[in-house]
């Protein structure tokens, strides 16, 4: 039963067979091999699946140079070592030895560089990488720091490491190099000296790095004043130093991280003032200091004695002076409080104080019987009157008016302080000559009175004011005046743009324009046309200070009163010796000169009485420091 339905099977099968047939007379077989059909057939040298160049197989399927073609696995590889950069390779120096920057798979080496077809390779210098032809590589190009721009060692170093080298100075090799500060006997220039010791010998510590300094000794900051190498002082080791005896008035004296002095705190002079034969000066702590003749009590000593020397200070006022002037004989002064104070010859009411009686010690201006004169600001005096300044900017004057030299529109003496005609506000500042006085206005404006034999009131006439006339002025516009100074019969003053004009007595030259000429109008100081900054005036002679604090004089030159070594009169001005620079201050008097210099002070000229406060009564032709007590 079984084997007869196996055969009913197969018989249905072969009838199906039968009944069907396949037509393959339509499709025909390629002529040749087909590129790109992953089939290495006759005719073709590779075949990759792709027609794409740059794999190795080309698009006719032949293998592209620098490349090779596997004929079983139909896989393309590049050949290294052929010369071509092809495929994956970064490089190809037709070989395949590595160590030279292209490895034996062709790619480029780490530290090197390739270039071209066959390339050339070279090592990078500075990339952190050493190679083989490099003794070095700190990753930078730096030199002196071991490894050089060209990546050999540097000499006195030895480097370490390859990435990157470490190179460190060789200790010991006599070089300083790298973080050495010496090395052995080499000490780079270093000594004791040169690490602020004056003595000894240094050496090097092993390490290389510090100095030895355990020979060497004596130094600034040890205590010690060391003269003979310059020390001036140590710490807080001053030695015989103090202010006094550098010339400053007093303070305190310190020591600077030099050893030299530090005068920071020491007291300085302000103002220097001369009279006909005495001085006195203004202490930073406010005490007027005196020195000279005496005779009429001039040096508010509460006495009459012969002249001193050296200075003295006028302890009536104490430390309460503000400002201070110096007549022929006579002194006064301006207090912090704004009082006035006179003391010396009172012959003509000079004092203020409403008498005529001479005091050797201070007294206190008034403006009659009973009221004092109160806010004064400045004072000014010469022959036999004095001037003062208020707040207000009002002017008084007392003493002798002869000529009007008060300016109160009379002659007549005053023995209290009395108003100038309209001098009731305005002025800025007030200058006494000897029988003239003028103001500068706050306007910048200059106006005089008083005796005009010689032009010295400025108004281009010989007539003498008793009442103030403005200055006039050769020049148009008129100049705005910023400085005022009265000589004996002559008047000097400085312009706004730093020009000097002088105008009255010539006779010895005083006036500066290199003639012996009067004038009754300014006339310019020839030279100092610009860069004037203050100007004062003697009894003959004239100094002014310049923009560069330096001091020149001119003008009669007895006993050497302009300080240039000599007696010669000078009608154009001179530089001072030894005051070229720092200058803030002079004065002249009769027949000598004093200028203040860095806070020092200074005299020259005349010294009978000993006027120059040098402790001695000898004429010195250069300023000469005053002795200070």
């Amino acid at each position: 039963m079984c084997m007869h339905k196996n055969l009913i099977a197969l018989g249905i099968l072969t009838a199906l067979l039968v009944g069907c047939s396949f037509d393959s007379s339509g499709l025909k077989k390629p002529a040749g091999p087909v590129c790109g059909n992953g089939e290495l057939e006759e005719g073709e040298a590779c075949d990759d699946s792709g027609e794409a160049p740059g794999d190795g197989c080309s698009a006719t399927c032949t293998v592209e140079p620098g490349w090779n073609c596997d004929e079983m696995t139909l896989l393309c590889t590049p050949v290294c070592g052929d010369g071509r950069i092809v495929g994956s390779e970064t490089c190809d120096d037709t070989g395949v030895a590595p160590g030279d920057g292209c490895d034996q798979k062709c790619g480029v080496e780490n530290g090197w560089h390739c270039e071209d077809e066959p390339s050339t390779c070279w090592t990078i210098c500075g990339d952190g990488v050493r190679t083989d032809d490099e003794p070095c590589d700190d990753g930078n190009l730096i030199p002196a720091d071991g490894c050089d721009i060209d990546c050999t060692v540097e000499t006195g170093f030895s480097c370490q490491g390859s990435e990157p080298s470490l190179c460190t100075a060789e200790c010991g090799d006599n070089l300083v190099v790298g973080d050495e500060v010496c090395d052995g006997v080499n000490y780079n220039g270093e000594s004791c000296q040169t690490q602020g010791f004056y003595e000894g010998m240094i050496s090097c510590m092993s390490d290389c790095v510090h100095l030895d300094l355990a020979n060497c000794g004596r130094f600034c900051g040890d205590g010690v004043v060391d003269g003979d190498y310059g020390e001036a002082c140590d710490g807080t080791e001053l030695g015989e130093l103090s202010c006094e005896k550098l010339g400053y008035p007093g303070g305190v004296l310190a020591c600077s991280g030099a050893c030299q002095a530090d005068v920071t705190g020491c007291d300085r002079w302000l103002q220097v003032a001369l009279g006909y034969e005495h001085s006195c000066a203004l202490r930073s702590d406010h005490t007027l200091w005196c020195w000279g003749a005496n005779g009429d009590g001039q040096l508010g000593q509460g006495t009459t004695s012969t002249q001193q020397l050296t200075m003295v200070e006028v302890t009536a006022l104490g430390n309460t002076v503000a400002a201070f002037t110096l007549g022929e004989y006579h002194t006064c002064a301006v207090k912090t409080d704004g009082s006035a104070w006179c003391w010396g010859r009172n012959w003509s009411g000079q004092l203020g104080n409403n008498t005529i009686t001479s005091s050797s010690t201070p007294v206190q201006v008034k403006i009659d019987a009973d009221r004092t004169l109160d806010n004064v600001t400045a004072v000014t005096a010469n022959e036999a009157h004095s001037c003062a300044l208020t707040t207000a900017g009002a002017v008084y004057c007392w003493g002798a008016n002869w000529q009007g030299r008060l300016g109160d529109g009379t002659t007549t003496d005053r023995r209290v302080a009395t108003q100038a005609t309209g001098m009731a506000a305005g002025v800025a500042k007030v200058s006494a000559g000897k029988g003239h006085t003028c103001v500068l206005k706050a306007n910048g404006q200059v106006w005089c009175w008083g005796r005009n034999w010689s032009g010295q009131v400025g108004d281009g006439t010989t007539t003498e004011r008793t009442s103030g006339v403005q200055i006039t002025w050769p020049v148009q516009p008129t100049p705005v005046i910023t400085d005022l100074a009265c000589g004996e019969e002559f008047t000097c003053v400085v312009t706004a743009d730093g020009g000097a004009w002088c105008f009255g007595e010539n006779g010895y030259g005083q006036l500066g324009d290199d003639t012996i000429t009067d004038h009754g109008t300014p006339a310019p100081v020839t030279g100092m046309e610009s860069g004037v900054s203050d100007v004062e005036a003697g009894a003959q002679h004239t100094c002014l200070i310049k923009d560069d604090h330096s001091l020149w004089c001119w003008g009669n030159n007895y006993y050497g009163r302009l300080g240039d070594g000599t007696a010669t009169e000078r009608h154009l001005p001179v530089a001072v010796l030894n005051m070229d620079a720092e200058v803030t201050g002079a004065g002249g008097g009769r027949r000598s000169t004093c200028g203040l210099k860095a806070g020092l002070l200074y005299c020259w000229g005349y010294n009978f009485y000993g006027q120059l406060g040098d402790g001695t009564s000898t004429d010195r032709y250069l300023p000469t420091p005053v002795a200070v007590p």
